[in-house]
């Protein structure tokens, strides 16, 4: 039996989704269940460090910090707390969101700590900023993408965003402050502060950018979903013979499963092949 799904999003929520470009959910799971993913995925670093997974590459490999781990959804990594927390919390809020049922494409983990300092710069996640396109890409992904951050360690306070910038092109101010600093202040940035148990659901398209020049802890679960009917990006076929593994997706609960099975066949309409069985 699937878990049951959290509590619907208000419209008050989905407006300010639609006009800011995130939306932070408080306490959109139980801490249990944080705990609960945090216990998996020391598990599975711990293979790792064993030899017993394909190596990680590490931020301090003594204290058992990996830099980043990808492709939580194949078949070597993914976890049931993985699959139910995605199942009864992420999707159906993502699926009201871009108001359409939603195909998977990655689930995968930030990490940061041991004093190592961090930060990308400003950022759209689907094109350049300021690229001559730019505006032709963010109506076109207005509403078919939906990324999310969810953190397992409290004071996660590294994301910072600039709200409604998903919907226009940057204004002057924003644009020579990039152009001189690509890592540096931006007019009207805003720092989320999160706690497990929280979730910021993302326009794909939002300028963002991730800081910690402290290199204080941090382990983030990352993860995105596009609208059904979507085409798949080159980026993300490099999961489909993994995901594509026979029996895989049967051991997932019913949404993600469906999400799963929708990105395989769009793949395949697109020219992917499944692995082939041996006898």
């Amino acid at each position: 039996m699937p878990e049951a799904v959290a509590a619907p999003l208000s419209e008050t929520q989905r407006a300010a989704w639609r006009d800011d470009g995130y939306l932070v959910v408080r306490r959109a799971y139980g801490r249990d269940r944080a705990r609960g993913m945090s216990a998996a995925i020391g598990g599975m670093v711990e293979r790792a460090a064993a030899g017993e997974l394909a190596p990680f590459r590490w931020l301090d490999r003594e204290r058992l910090l990996p830099a980043v781990i990808n492709d939580l959804l194949t078949p070597e990594k993914y976890d049931t707390v993985f699959g139910g927390w995605l199942d009864a919390v992420v999707i159906p809020a993502i699926e009201q969101l871009l108001d359409s049922p939603v195909r998977a494409s990655w689930l995968a983990l930030f990490t940061c700590g041991s004093g190592i300092p961090y930060s990308t710069p400003w950022h759209r996640d689907n094109c350049e900023i300021g690229n001559p396109n730019e505006l032709a890409v963010l109506s076109r992904d207005s509403a078919r993408q939906c990324s999310i951050q969810a953190p397992l360690q409290p004071g996660d306070r590294f994301l910072q965003v600039v709200p409604g910038s998903h919907r226009r092109a940057p204004t002057a101010g924003e644009l020579a402050a990039y152009r001189g600093n690509p890592d540096g202040k931006l007019p009207g940035e805003v720092t989320v502060e999160l706690e497990p148990g929280d979730i910021v659901f993302r326009h794909a398209n939002t300028l963002h950018r991730g800081l910690n020049r402290e290199g204080r802890p941090r382990w983030t679960l990352i993860s995105s979903f596009w609208a059904e009917r979507t085409p798949i990006w080159t980026i993300e076929q490099q999961d489909y013979a993994a995901l594509a593994t026979a029996g895989h997706s049967a051991r997932m609960p019913p949404r993600l499963r469906a999400s799963v099975e929708r990105f395989l066949r769009a793949s395949e309409r697109q020219g992917a092949a499944r692995p082939v069985m041996e006898a």
